[in-house]
Formats: structure tokens, C-alpha cells, sequence
């Protein structure tokens, strides 16, 4: 009798899941288990090129983050930002908003310190973390806020207004291990009519250990491929290659189970080429360019996490100059799907 009751709740509660837009049948034998959505309040860009920003407010009890669910489009945003925050930077619903490091009055943050929650381009798909994986908002963490910040292509029309967005999938059970970012990058400029050229970063990892379990490449026009590889003892093992022209999606890693140690060297290769007949230098606008590899890892250690950061000169720093058996195929496209690059600009 009580298996047969059982097996009658059961079938009732998958019967009740398949109705629900967004119901995780893995999810069901967790009570703890939710869903939060963070959309724009129907806000109207006036701009091409305008940041928006809208925050929420969590509860305080200890979350974490499962998988990420985007609601948006490469037509609308050029990218879209979550960030957690002790304090939005602003009370309004919606507000202009600066890049990472703004520290004014429109400061995504009101302190102008952010953590990186996730990140959206080109219509990526949504990404669940690996199953014991989270990342770790409210309870004692800098995150009691979450701010999602739209960065839009340009003006809608006159009727339009913009609700784009992210569903975080959520659980206050406590994950075994906490997610992660470690983002390489570059500032400076892209040189005019160049081709081929290769923006380089590279910094030893001094850190608790990490395991990629997904990356993702962001570039604008110019951007052709982006790789990023972790050395050890002079061994280049690949964390993941992709063009930005293709969906900005968190990626598998090329290397399941890999691990990154204190000693390590973290290093990414953005290759550009450009046919404009001006410099174009690092920026958030699209006439800009960015030079940005994320790497999405897992840790076992408990302390609250920062995101960590490891960015170059594009002028000045070359691996060559630092590192020994530069890979041959660390601009190559071979194994890519097919993309192709457009620039309004040139």
C-alpha cells in the first residue's frame, strides 16, 4: 500500500512538472530548489551603444546559482551582464549604467565593486552548471543584489520596450563545491588596416586550485578567434578555442577534469584583423573592441570567491617575449563551425 501511494505521488508530481514552463525534473527531490527571472522593466534605449541597468534585491538566506536561462537577443543587446552587489548603484527600477570600471554615480554597484555572476552575447544558449556546482549568492557573501545590465545595439521603435533577461535557476541546499570566474583580457588598440593581429595576455595563478568547466570568448567587429591555454612546466595544455563570431556561450572545456594550481600560467590570445583605416581602441562601445576569455571553473574552497582578473597591454606584452613553445594553432579556426564577420565600420 504505501509503495503503491508512492509511486501515485510520484506520477502526480511529474504530471504536475511537465505542465510548468521551466521545471527540472532533476530538481524535484530537492525542496529547496527555485526559480528567480530578472528581466527588464520594459525600458526604452534612447541610444545606440546605452548601458541599463535593473536590480533585484535577494533574500537573505544562503542560494546557490544551477543554471543559467537567458531571455534575449543579438538583434537587441550587444551583450547583457549580471553582477552581484552589496548595494545597486542606483534606487530607480532602471538606470544608465557604467562599464567595469565605472566608480560614479551610475556605477553598477553603488561602491563600484562588482562580482561577475554571468554573461550573455550572439544569442548563447543557456548553460546548467555541473551537478554539486553552484555559485554562491546572499547568506555571508558581497552578493545581496543582483543587477542585470543590457548593453543595446541601438534605439527600438517607437513602440517597442525591452524586457530582455536572464531565469536563474536556484536551490538554498548547500552545493559541495562554489562556481567561479577568472576572466584574461588586454587594453589598448588594434592597429588600422592589420590583419591577423594578436592581442596577448599571460599571469601566474598564485590562487587556491580551480577546475575550468566552461569558457567563453567576447569580442566585437574585428574579433576572429579567441584561445586560452594553462601552463604547466612549460607543457601548453588548451582550456578552449572559439570565434566570437559564433554564439558567446560558455563553452565545455577542452580538457574535462584539468585542474589549475599555485605555479600555473593562465595565458589567452585574441586574434583581430581590421579594415579600418583608423585605430580602434579597447572599449565598451561597438565601435570598440574587447578582448575578453572567461573561464567558468568549480573549487572546493569554502571562502567566498572574487572574481580574478589578468589583463596586458596589447602594445607592449607578446608571449614570445615571456614564454617558451608558443603553440602554432592558437589563432588557427580548424574544428570551428563555420562563422562569418561583419563590421559596419570599415
Amino acid at each position: 500500500m504505501v509503495l503503491l501511494l508512492t509511486k501515485r505521488i510520484l506520477i502526480i508530481i511529474l504530471g504536475t512538472c511537465l505542465l510548468l514552463p521551466r521545471c527540472e525534473l532533476k530538481y524535484i527531490k530537492d525542496p529547496n530548489f527555485f526559480t528567480k527571472s530578472i528581466r527588464m522593466p520594459n525600458v526604452k534605449p534612447q541610444h545606440a551603444d546605452d548601458l541599463i541597468c535593473h536590480g533585484v534585491k535577494l533574500d537573505e538566506r544562503e542560494a546557490y546559482i544551477l543554471k543559467y536561462e537567458p531571455h534575449a537577443s543579438k538583434e537587441i543587446a550587444h551583450h547583457m551582464m549580471v553582477y552581484g552587489c552589496g548595494e545597486p548603484g542606483s534606487t530607480e527600477d532602471s538606470w544608465a549604467c557604467g562599464e567595469m570600471d565605472d566608480r560614479s554615480d551610475d556605477s553598477v554597484c553603488k561602491d563600484g565593486q562588482r562580482e561577475i555572476v554571468y554573461a550573455w552575447a550572439m544569442d548563447a544558449d543557456s548553460r546548467e552548471l555541473p551537478e554539486g556546482v553552484g555559485f554562491r549568492v546572499s547568506g555571508n557573501t558581497s552578493i545581496k543584489y543582483l543587477v542585470i545590465q543590457l548593453h543595446y545595439k541601438g534605439v527600438l521603435e517607437t513602440s517597442e520596450r525591452d524586457d530582455s533577461g536572464v531565469t536563474l535557476h536556484m536551490t538554498y541546499t548547500r552545493q559541495p563545491q562554489q562556481a567561479g570566474f577568472y576572466v584574461l583580457g588586454n587594453f589598448g588598440y588594434i592597429p588600422p588596416m592589420i590583419q591577423n593581429f594578436h592581442l596577448e595576455s599571460a599571469c601566474k595563478y598564485n590562487n587556491y586550485t580551480i577546475n575550468p568547466i566552461g569558457f567563453r570568448t567576447h569580442s566585437h567587429n574585428l574579433g576572429v578567434v579567441t584561445s586560452a591555454y594553462r601552463i604547466r612546466h612549460d607543457k601548453w595544455t588548451e582550456i578552449g578555442r572559439m570565434s566570437p563570431q559564433l554564439p558567446q556561450a560558455f563553452y565545455d572545456v577542452y580538457s574535462p577534469g584539468m585542474d589549475i594550481r599555485q605555479g600555473d600560467v593562465l595565458a589567452a590570445r585574441c586574434t583581430m584583423s581590421s579594415d579600418r583605416t583608423f585605430p580602434t581602441k579597447i572599449g565598451s562601445t561597438n565601435k570598440d573592441e574587447m578582448c575578453n576569455f572567461y573561464i567558468l571553473y568549480s573549487t572546493d574552497n569554502p571562502a567566498n570567491l572574487e572574481v580574478q582578473y589578468c589583463f596586458r597591454d596589447a602594445q607592449t606584452f607578446r608571449w614570445g617575449d615571456y614564454l617558451a613553445s608558443v603553440p602554432v594553432n592558437a589563432s588557427s579556426t580548424v574544428g570551428l563551425p563555420e562563422f562569418t564577420r561583419e563590421d559596419p565600420f570599415a
